[in-house]
């Protein structure tokens, strides 16, 4: 076994970590600190519309002080977003409850460099005869000496992601028979939108070290699969040449490097394409339409004419409207490829001549 063989066959034990994409990521604002704290505001309010009551806040507080509760039936509480300190800094949430008051500091990529002093003397003249607790909530934990100093010397405890939805995740069956099932779902998506930021699984430790232990050896493959893949792409120019000579499309020109192209116009207004694309896989020789009346004419229309395809309509599978007329393995003679394509570019030839002539007819 070459040493190639032993990486490959290492990597294929490794045990993928593998995310879809949640609303807040296809919408582009995952990483906002301030849509994220925004959803926190919503959720920690217990009164509000997602029925929750004060699943989050507790989730979050009990890390704090596990004696900390709500009465959601008879107590109020104040929420702030973006609160004005004493020296005109921001703090991101300001929660006063009948016994508590709260200050959370939402960090997720930036580092601790706000002014921890000020939030907690913000916190502490909102307080009068309430305790103070204060929280900077953070992705991944604050393991710097300078942060974890800070934190301290500041009356603030840092609290992860990861540890308030371990929680939200243990407590949320016991809320969710009264609970707004959409608000149930957005909140699960924000918490897979968080977890997906998070790169510290085991599984992806795991990658990383196979990576790091094999850097060179992965470099050196890599280099030679770049240079395998321009070594087929270069057979499409081959190609390109070899049918300089053969039938005549309206225009003939190669795509993205591995796709030879020919466009033709039939009946004088339907845009048909044939694409003789060469990947890893073998090459495939595909006849689609450029637009969807195009696409139904050659479906509904040439291809249900005698003789045009090799085989039965029926036979061929299209995905994509993409009709593959032809797959030939990636080490065949170009010679062969040349052979089957042109006979395909001879069909739309011959369809297009025998469309016109009747075109003539008829004027005639």
């Amino acid at each position: 076994m070459t040493e190639f063989e032993k990486i490959l066959k290492g990597f294929k034990l490794i045990p993928r970590h593998t995310t879809t994409k949640t609303f807040m990521e296809i919408a582009g604002y995952p990483h906002y600190e301030n849509v994220c704290s925004n959803i926190l505001k919503f959720y920690l309010d217990p009164h509000n519309e997602h029925g929750l009551k004060n699943l989050v806040l507790n989730s979050l507080l009990h890390l704090v002080n596990k004696d900390f509760e709500f009465d959601t039936d008879n107590e109020k509480i104040e929420i702030y977003r973006e609160y004005i300190t004493k020296k005109n800094n921001r703090l991101d949430l300001l929660i006063l409850t009948n016994e508590y008051a709260i200050g959370i500091e939402n960090k997720i990529f930036h580092h601790l460099h706000n002014d921890l002093s000020d939030y907690y003397t913000t916190v502490e003249s909102c307080a009068t005869d309430k305790k103070t607790i204060c929280i900077v909530l953070s992705l991944n934990k604050l393991n710097k000496i300078e942060d974890t100093e800070k934190l301290k010397e500041n009356h603030f405890v840092n609290i992860t992601y990861e540890q308030l939805f371990e929680n939200i995740k243990k407590s949320i069956g016991q809320y969710i028979g009264n609970s707004n099932i959409k608000y149930v779902t957005h909140l699960t998506d924000f918490i897979k939108t968080m977890e997906n930021f998070n790169p510290t699984t085991m599984e992806n430790k795991e990658l990383f070290k196979f990576i790091k232990t094999n850097a060179t050896e992965i470099q050196e493959l890599t280099k030679q699969f770049s240079v395998y893949i321009n070594a087929l792409n270069s057979k499409i120019t081959v190609l390109k040449d070899t049918m300089q000579n053969k039938p005549k499309a309206d225009k003939q020109w190669i795509c993205n490097k591995n796709i030879l192209v020919h466009d033709y116009i039939v009946d004088g207004k339907y845009k048909v394409a044939v694409d003789t694309v060469i990947t890893i896989n073998g090459w495939e020789i595909r006849l689609f339409g450029r637009n969807s009346e195009s696409s139904n004419f050659i479906i509904n229309t040439m291809c249900k004419s005698d003789n045009f395809l090799p085989k039965s309509f029926n036979s061929f599978d299209l995905p994509g409207n993409r009709l593959t007329t032809k797959k030939i393995d990636t080490d065949a003679p170009i010679e062969d490829v040349a052979s089957v394509l042109e006979d395909l570019l001879n069909s739309i030839e011959n369809y297009n001549s025998e469309g016109n002539k009747n075109v003539v007819t008829q004027e005639s």
